[in-house]
């Protein structure tokens, strides 16, 4: 098999490298992105005769790997030379895909870029914040960048276009960047603005340098456990500074409960703020943890991110659900691989709302098999209940335990018509709530207190609030 070299060269009145041109003229087969732009007349002013990525089969605008697969073809006939226009190693993995395929050498030969022109003219510092990202690359929605950024390969009006977009996404239309262009063998930079960039005319191999933004916005993760780091430290917030994970598990279950409430009022902005307020719960948590060394916020971030992926085989794996059925079954299973072996009822947080942990309880034990056949058996079972809690002395421990078992049971009702027993006992809550408040401003429209009205008065409020109820909708 031949060797496969990767070489940067200038643009058409720039020099070749001799190392450079010494691996052109000594290559079976000259390869280049297409046949046409300043990198075809620095090939021809040299004689060099070239075959384009359409001519191995891929185009120009290929994924990486297909590109590797056509190079290793054609180098089992002979050494084999890719060309690009200033610097060579910005195609993303190509020189690892090609050492990952092939059993040659891989030789690279380098010249100046405009990524070169851009960190010495404007004396970016390499040891400072600093991404490179190609424009190929671009994540539709960019992250706000307290770093340097340079998008190398803006090589026509589409990406140019394209880059603009995407920067917009967090960046002010005003926000300045230097693009660097090759100009009659040299680079010429010049200033634009992120907004102005769809307009330019880039050349081929153009860069954009977009420095850190001005604007002063925290919206970084990895910015936010460092400021609970610092509250956590010998400098930081007395409060803090003395919490642990049992003085800290109310404030977890009342953030929960006051983002579950701003869901149910429709309140996005409200949201945004509870889902701040319990990710701040699960940092501080992770950061106490991470003090004590028994796991980082990483490790949580991480074993969530594992799970979802293993539980998820037919998104991330070769198994197929067509229906939420079907998903379901699949999450059950693989839970149930998890647990390997352990008692079907273990791990259910006895922490849990009764209401919502007898769910839970009762939703593993039908899953395991112990289930009535039809809903009539469960019927029968809720006039049983009912029948023992007539017999208990009232408000005895017989009947509070009658009562458990009745409430008990028509969780099982609920679960085996398929309704949520916790929402639906929230939905009556809040229905309650809406009547009595009916109530209550229908007396004070008569001058008087709810309580004082007698109990016939309030039965003709309540079925009026019931009334309205369907009036409303």
């Amino acid at each position: 098999m031949g060797s496969i070299a990767i070489v940067g060269v200038d643009g058409p009145l720039g020099d070749v490298p001799p190392r450079s041109l010494e691996r052109l003229r000594a290559a079976e087969t000259v390869v280049v992105p297409s046949a046409s732009g300043p990198l075809i007349e620095t090939l021809a002013a040299h004689g060099i005769e070239y075959v384009t990525l359409a001519g191995l089969g891929v185009s120009a605008q290929a994924s990486t790997p297909e590109v590797v697969d056509a190079l290793v073809r054609r180098a089992e006939a002979g050494d084999v030379a890719i060309v690009s226009l200033g610097y060579p190693l910005l195609r993303g993995g190509l020189v690892t895909g090609l050492l990952d395929r092939s059993n040659t050498t891989v030789d690279v030969s380098p010249t100046v870029s405009p990524l070169h022109v851009i960190l010495m003219a404007l004396d970016v510092d390499l040891t400072a914040d600093l991404d490179i990202i190609d424009a190929r690359s671009l994540a539709p929605s960019v992250e706000q960048r307290t770093s340097h950024l340079i998008v190398t390969g803006v090589s026509n009006k589409l990406l140019a276009k394209r880059v603009s977009e995407r920067l917009l996404s967090c960046y002010q239309p005003d926000h300045p960047v230097v693009v660097a262009a090759g100009d009659e063998g040299g680079y010429a930079l010049t200033r634009a603005t992120v907004g102005s960039l769809a307009a330019i005319d880039p050349h081929q191999g153009s860069a954009v340098f977009v420095p850190p933004s001005r604007v002063d916005r925290i919206a970084d993760f990895y910015g936010f456990v460092r400021t609970i780091e610092t509250l956590r430290g010998p400098d930081g917030c007395p409060w803090d500074r003395i919490q642990d994970h049992m003085s800290l598990r109310r404030n977890m279950i009342e953030e929960a409960y006051e983002a579950v409430a701003a869901i149910e009022a429709g309140d996005s902005a409200g949201l945004a703020e509870e889902l701040g307020d319990v990710l701040l719960q699960i940092v501080l948590h992770a950061q106490i943890a991470a003090e004590e060394d028994r796991f980082t916020v990483e490790d949580v971030v991480g074993g969530i991110h594992e799970k979802i992926r293993r539980r998820h085989p037919h998104v991330f794996g070769g198994t197929v659900a067509g229906t939420v059925g079907e998903v379901t079954e699949t999450w059950d299973a693989i839970k149930r691989d998890e647990k390997d072996g352990a008692e079907v009822l273990a791990g259910i947080p006895a922490a849990l709302p009764a209401l919502m942990w007898a769910q839970k309880i009762s939703r593993r034990a039908a899953g395991a098999g112990f289930e009535w056949e039809t809903l009539d058996d469960v019927w029968e079972k809720v006039h049983e209940e009912l029948d023992e809690l007539r017999a208990a002395k009232p408000g005895s421990p017989d009947a509070a335990g009658e009562i458990g078992d009745l409430l008990f049971t028509i969780v099982n009702l609920a679960r085996k018509q398929g309704i949520d027993a916790e929402e639906a006992l929230r939905a009556t809550c809040t229905k309650f709530i809406g009547r009595f408040e009916h109530m209550e401003r229908e007396a004070g429209e008569r001058g008087e207190r709810l309580s004082e009205v007698g109990i016939e008065v309030m039965e003709r409020l309540w079925r009026d609030a019931k009334n309205r109820e369907g009036l409303d909708r």
